[in-house]
């Protein structure tokens, strides 16, 4: 029977995936850990949402980002740009570059963090 509870969960966590992947958009994520840039999903539809609760130390209103587990690790400091698609099917940064600070949320699809604006 716990086979049946396993299926079910699996396949609930790819719907959810496949949701992400529509919603999402794509960014050119540089790890802080000096790898290579890569370009992944990223979801700022949940933005300036009140996390004062969370910790008195972060400000009532913050920016979140949220990435695919599956497309790799995410952590504190790495970078991300959003990005436009060509014609040609050519990722092109659209100016937007942001620094991840601080996980806020993680559950088995996807990985939250507070991000801050930095100068393009």
């Amino acid at each position: 029977m716990p086979n049946v509870g396993r299926a079910f969960a699996e396949r609930v966590r790819g719907k959810m995936v496949r949701v992400f992947e529509r919603l999402a958009d794509p960014c050119l994520f540089t790890p802080t850990d000096g790898s290579a840039p890569f370009t992944r999903l990223v979801s700022l539809d949940d933005n300036r949402a009140d996390l004062s609760s969370v910790t008195e130390y972060i400000p009532d209103i913050v920016s979140r980002a949220e990435f695919l587990q599956s497309e790799g690790a995410v952590n504190s400091g790495d970078e991300f740009a959003l990005v436009t698609v060509d014609s040609a099917g050519e990722f092109v940064p659209n100016g937007q570059l942001a620094r991840l600070t601080q996980r806020v949320g993680m559950d088995s699809v996807c990985v939250t963090f507070i991000y801050i604006q930095l100068e393009g």
